[in-house]
């Protein structure tokens, strides 16, 4: 049977291929950073990064939600020049908010990183995050635009010709200049990623002015904007946005605090910066692997949520929701039957940093929590509890903060593991509460949770039973991992099956008509 290039089992499929195609370029890039650029670079460049996390959720959070929905209005009633006025507008729109973010950090730099994100080195980094933010609100608009229409070829060439270009870029920068200072290895990151923002510009450029004339034809009166497009673009983002920001803001003050509260505790300033790098720059993006897949998941299922909710088709609705939760327990199921037993090895390989695969336990129960976080949140925006799914997003925030003043200082960085692991835990289960009140379904406790663990237990124990073994019959570690690893997956399918479970044949069903 031949798949329409706009059904939804086609566009999920594809977008799970540029996912993982994403995070595997993005691992290679996390890996090489990790090892020419060291533990310390690895802690500046996050300590960076919730600035470009503020002023995206300032400038762009709500603006591409509303670029996107506005898109899919005009596309569906075939007014093309409807399409071309939502991006010529929300172009103009963050052009002006951009100036407004952008001002403040060109006249206080050193204000701002010294005092707000607390080191000094990272001024030029902070300096070079401008240009790299124009050009990324130039892309997200057009990628929002060509996802609006249900044309996804421009954003999956773009954002994986970006990935390769930046990890070229920016491992190329540190290993042509080699600089010893953190400061300016972090500037040549973030320059790195200025120069992957210019290419995927210019593909989405090219896409929507030369292939998308096939989509968006051009017809008198194409460039004017839309009568009550500025009404429109605010009641979506002004909410989004604010939503966004707020945690954005949340989630930068818990970025700030773990190094400081480390300095508190008595740790050395470069050695709180290496182990706060260590965990949130290694550990935790080899645990959110299995994002891969969910993120598309979720992205295609929730416009699927929008329409039975108005269809007020509740059969349907908690069919879905059901088996994304399941999806997501498989998933979780098959990542922990790895990263459990074999972890901690599997971490000091990849980044050759003999703490890399410390606190794996607290930080797996994290992630445990956050893939739910993630599915449930998806559905109720779904189904239009966007308020509540936001207000799960801030209480996990503001509990995250709480939780690191209150474990970091005593405990040191295994304290923010279990900040993680507390305040995830609240927010998913504000999640499920609403999910069940409102879907009105009922926990399916044997399929939802207990059949895919049980797979996962035993597959986790054949894991780390047969990389024992191995071990002792004289394996080295890199091939002793991967047959564990393989032993694992193969275990985990067979256990599956035999409770019931075709994990192919359901995955495609959760996307069927």
């Amino acid at each position: 049977m031949k798949l329409g290039k706009q059904s939804v089992f086609y566009n999920a499929f594809f977008l799970c291929l540029s996912s993982i195609g994403l995070q595997l370029i993005g691992f290679v890039y996390r890996i090489g950073l990790s090892r020419f650029g060291g533990a310390e670079v690895m802690g500046m460049y996050q300590l960076i990064m919730p600035a470009y996390s503020v002023i995206m959720s300032f400038t762009m959070s709500g603006l591409t939600l509303a670029v996107s929905r506005l898109c899919a209005q005009y596309q569906a009633a075939g007014d093309s020049g409807g399409v071309r006025g939502v991006v010529r507008f929300s172009q103009l729109v963050f052009l002006c908010l951009f100036g407004c973010a952008a001002v403040p950090v060109c006249l206080f730099p050193d204000l701002i990183a010294g005092v707000v994100l607390g080191e000094p080195k990272i001024k030029a980094a902070l300096l070079l995050l401008l240009p790299c933010l124009f050009l990324t609100g130039f892309e997200n608009i057009f990628k929002s635009c060509f996802h609006g229409i249900k044309y996804i070829l421009p954003p999956i060439v773009s954002e994986l010709t970006e990935q390769i270009v930046r990890t070229i870029a920016g491992l190329g920068l540190l290993i042509v200049l080699c600089p010893e200072d953190p400061g300016v290895a972090t500037a040549m990151i973030v320059l790195g990623m200025v120069i992957s923002e210019v290419f995927s510009v210019a593909i989405l450029t090219l896409f929507y002015k030369g292939a998308g004339h096939r989509i968006l034809p051009k017809k008198l009166g194409a460039s004017k904007i839309p009568k009550g497009m500025f009404r429109r673009v605010a009641a979506i983002a002004v909410p989004v946005s604010s939503a966004g920001l707020l945690n954005n803001f949340l989630s930068s003050a818990t970025t700030v605090l773990i190094p400081n509260r480390l300095m508190a505790a008595g740790v050395s300033a470069q050695e709180a910066m290496s182990s706060f790098g260590i965990m949130v720059g290694m550990t935790m993006p080899l645990l959110m692997l299995p994002s891969a897949f969910i993120h598309p998941m979720n992205t295609v299922l929730l416009p699927r949520f929008s329409q039975y909710s108005t269809k007020n088709d509740q059969a349907q609705t908690r069919r879905k929701a059901g088996k994304a939760i399941q999806v997501t327990s498989i998933l979780i199921a098959v990542s922990l039957s790895i990263m459990l037993p074999l972890g901690n090895e599997l971490a000091q390989l990849i980044y050759h940093q003999p703490s890399a695969g410390e606190h794996i336990i607290l930080l797996s129960a994290a992630t445990f929590f956050t893939f739910y976080h993630i599915t449930t949140g998806s559905i109720l925006n779904g189904i239009g509890m966007q308020k509540q799914a936001s207000a799960s997003i801030v209480v996990t925030g503001v509990s995250e903060i709480l939780f690191t003043w209150l474990t970091v200082g005593r405990m040191g960085i295994g304290g923010y593991a279990l900040a993680c692991v507390g305040s995830e835990l609240v927010g998913v289960t504000m999640n499920f509460y609403w999910v069940i009140r409102s879907v009105k379904i009922k926990i399916q406790w044997k399929n939802w949770f207990l059949t895919p663990f049980l797979s996962g237990a035993a597959a986790g124990c054949s894991s780390w039973l047969a990389f024992f073994r191995l071990e002792q019959a004289g394996w080295t570690q890199t091939p002793a991992l991967v047959f564990s690893i393989c032993i694992a997956l193969g275990v985990f399918m067979i256990c599956l099956s035999f409770l019931g479970i075709d994990f192919f044949r359901y995955f495609k069903t959760l996307f069927d008509n």
